[in-house]
């Protein structure tokens, strides 16, 4: 850019979820794909929560069986942490 431009501001969720391929997860999906956050589908924990592996379809957002369609990381927030939400987003 040369100065002149100004830069691409997405309107609304839906706009930058389609321009940036994020998916949309509801709590029911993601609490289903990780088998109800079951402790034998935790990856590790730390100073913002915990972090569990499920599963979802490769080109939705529904949860799948457990080994089939695309293993996700889904991050829980502890209440009780004094990190930022920011900070929590970014790692």
């Amino acid at each position: 850019m040369d100065g002149s431009e100004t830069p691409y501001t997405p309107r609304g969720d839906e706009e930058l979820l389609a321009r940036s391929h994020l998916r949309k997860f509801s709590y029911s999906d993601l609490r289903v794909a990780t088998r109800n956050f079951r402790p034998d589908s935790l990856l590790g924990e730390g100073g913002f929560g915990c972090v569990f592996k499920g599963w979802v379809d490769e080109y939705g957002t529904s949860p799948v069986k457990p080994g089939t369609g695309l293993t996700v990381a889904v991050k829980t927030l502890n209440k009780n942490s004094l990190q930022g939400h920011n900070e929590w987003l970014v790692k």
